[in-house]
């Protein structure tokens, strides 16, 4: 309150009234009273009084002066820059108030007081003076001055669910005249760009409302075959510009529900984009894993042997091998990154990951793996023998031979313990990696899926095995005196029974010695057996279990999964994906041009048609509502496209015929009368018995 007044002295005209008719527009969707704006004026002029009497007054004159705001009255002269005070202030709220006034006066519509009842029939009867051009915009935009709200989006943010409902079906319903065809689609996308979010966020469950409002099918099939039209303009193109990749079909592919995913209108759009685009920069880039995988494996494990070291034309093949997997894997990997993170701190798009924030698209779980990659073939570099054995290169007598040396005094054992290490991890990664060329086809897709999810059960044992380990391996070596009476060591101490216990919980480990053991200590017999049960009997069958738990879970959903998996996989190829070849895309699918309903019946643009089996999706009347009298645009729908035929409207006509059959119109007249229209009707049918 107080910045509004002060804004009315300090800042400019126009950028107080916007900002006045903004706050405007949110009280018509609040819905709060114009009757009360004047009293809470007086509210805060009363409440900002006893802090005006406060201020310092220097003046201490009794004289009677006119007052300067309306030289209409008299007060004494010390008293003119308090009440100066109080009235500036009172004018500048009371002008606030008048603005907001006469915002929430021009933006209460008939359309935003139904939102605030959640009525959809007040909705409908709202409606029926809307223009047929004009009665999309009323339910997406309303304008005073240079602000506008959306009533939908409002109905959406306010908790209206019912009237949104009716809203986004209505906006997405096909009508036609003799003349045209109206749409909102375009409308829609154009005032709501960020629709689909918007539903996802608020009311999830009105997203199938909105992709069946994108879908027309028609009611007659043939050959067992349905004409269906995908409105896919807007799931493709964003109405930004400068973006390619529609932000609805982004939004929907990182809500992450697998049902949804699996909607008609989302698997044609994102097999469209797979097939046509996204595929083939994909296999592209996994192609370049794919060769430098074959390089890492070919120059670290295939050509390890001291042999080779030896061989003088060999080594060179060697040395030229591993220079590629710095030059084409690391190198590429490190440019990659640094773009990436460079990107991240210019967008600000970080995401918490454990207990730190992370550039967002590590939280991929490629791009981790790709990471963590590119760091082990960094820590591969610094041991590298290849360079450690540089300076030993022209030393002729070092017995390897050779113009690279492999093996010199310089690399220690450490450094080769170190360094295989880092080629069994090197080598994991680039094979998972390689792996996820398997979205390629949605059925391995669907292993790879239920693969992951099952690694997470995995992970989980070990982590259980690996504390039941530790648990049994410090209470064995409390038990000294019968450690002390077996005759062999693997007890001896922590360490050996740790990794006893680990070979005999993973079945790498003979049961001889646990027969002599139990030949010489009972006490410690009872405590491995007891060590089996825990770990190969309860948690290894329990980690069955969860096996087919993940598949039961999975199983009916395991498509849409792979879908979500596939979706991901688009966005981020997107990105490498130039608006030349994003236009040249988007011109061969022909949007801009109208596609035909039926033969001879020429329909709307931005659409795609195909077939689907008659059976999938049944459909028993045209989806299109037609209208044969005037066409002028200007002209309302008329009144009977607007009657109520829900289901409980339908099942009452039902009732009231059946019994119109059996008691006879008459009779039932003046008793449904008397049910429904109150003491008028009751006289009327008192009148009939007599």
């Amino acid at each position: 309150v107080l910045q509004s007044s002060y804004d009315m002295f300090n800042k400019n005209k126009d950028e107080t009234l916007d900002e006045l008719s903004a706050l405007g527009l949110r009280h018509v969707g609040y819905g709060i009273p114009i009757e009360l704006f004047g009293p809470f004026s007086e509210v805060c002029v009363e409440a900002v009084r006893p802090l005006v009497q406060e201020f310092p007054n220097k003046s201490t004159s009794t004289e009677m002066v006119w007052c300067p705001k309306d030289n209409a009255h008299q007060l004494q002269e010390k008293d003119v820059p308090e009440h100066m005070m109080i009235e500036g202030f009172r004018w500048s709220i009371s002008l606030t108030a008048r603005v907001l006034v006469r915002t929430i006066m021009d933006g209460s519509t008939a359309v935003m007081q139904a939102i605030h009842f959640d009525d959809s029939k007040r909705l409908r009867r709202a409606l029926l003076d809307a223009p047929r051009d004009q009665r999309c915009i009323w339910q997406l935009a309303v304008q005073v001055g240079s602000q506008s709200i959306s009533p939908l989006f409002w109905a959406l943010r306010s908790g209206a669910h019912t009237t949104a409902k009716a809203m986004i079906e209505d906006v997405l319903t096909i009508r036609a005249d003799r003349d045209n065809y109206y749409y909102g689609a375009d409308e829609l996308f154009k005032y709501q760009p960020n629709i689909a979010d918007n539903i996802l966020r608020e009311a999830p469950f009105l997203a199938e409302s909105l992709l069946e409002g994108l879908i027309w099918r028609s009611h007659k099939s043939q050959d067992n075959l349905r004409p269906v039209i995908y409105y896919v303009k807007h799931l493709l193109q964003d109405m930004d510009e400068e973006q390619m990749l529609s932000r609805g079909l982004i939004s929907y592919v990182r809500f992450n529900h697998p049902q949804t995913i699996m909607h008609p209108i989302l698997t044609f759009t994102l097999d469209l984009l797979w097939e046509k685009m996204a595929k083939w920069y994909f296999l592209k880039d996994r192609l370049l894993t794919v060769i430098n995988s074959i390089i890492f494996v070919t120059a670290q494990c295939l050509m390890s042997g001291i042999e080779v070291a030896q061989d003088p034309t060999a080594s060179l093949f060697l040395a030229v091998g591993r220079a590629l997997v710095y030059a084409m894997g690391f190198c590429r990997l490190l440019y990659w990154h640094v773009r990436q993170i460079i990107l991240s701190f210019v967008n600000k798009d970080f995401a918490p990951f454990s207990c730190f924030w992370v550039p967002r698209y590590l939280t991929r779980g490629s791009h981790f793996l790709s990471f963590i990659l590119m760091l082990n073939l960094l820590a591969m570099m610094t041991v590298e023998p290849m360079f450690h054995c540089l300076a030993d290169s022209s030393d002729e007598d070092s017995g390897y031979g050779g113009a690279v040396q492999f093996y010199c005094d310089a690399w220690t054992d450490e450094m080769s313990l170190a360094y295989e290490i880092f080629i069994v991890i090197g080598v994991f990664l680039y094979v998972i990696l390689i792996v996820e060329v398997g979205s390629i086809s949605v059925r391995l897709s669907e292993y790879r899926v239920l693969c992951l999810h099952a690694v997470e059960q995995v992970l989980l044992c070990f982590a259980v095995i690996t504390v039941v380990i530790l648990a049994f391996a410090f209470a064995i070596s409390g038990m000294p005196r019968e450690v002390s009476s077996v005759s062999r060591n693997e007890w001896g101490d922590v360490g050996a029974a740790l990794s006893t216990l680990l070979r005999l919980a993973f079945g790498v480990m003979d049961m001889a010695p646990i027969q002599d053991v139990a030949e010489e200590s009972s006490l410690l017999v009872i405590v491995i057996i007891l060590f089996l049960m825990v770990s190969s009997t309860f948690f290894f069958n329990l980690l069955v279990s969860q096996f087919c738990g993940v598949y039961t879970s999975l199983a009916e959903d395991i498509k849409g999964h792979a879908r979500l998996a596939r979706g991901e996989i688009i966005i981020e190829t997107f990105k490498a994906v130039k608006p030349s070849k994003w236009q040249k895309f988007m011109d061969s699918l022909n949007l801009e041009k109208r596609v035909d309903f039926e033969q001879g019946d020429i329909g709307l643009a931005g659409g795609i048609k195909d077939f689907e089996p008659a059976l999938a999706h049944p459909v028993a009347k045209d989806q299109i509502i037609r209208f044969g009298g005037n066409t002028d645009p200007s002209l309302p729908w008329p009144e009977k496209m607007e009657e109520d035929n829900s289901i409980e409207q339908t099942i009452h006509r039902t009732i009231q015929k059946s019994l119109q059959k059996m008691l006879g119109k008459g009779k039932l007249g003046s008793t449904m009368g008397a049910g429904t229209d109150g003491g008028s009707s009751s006289l009327s049918g008192s009148k009939h018995s007599e």
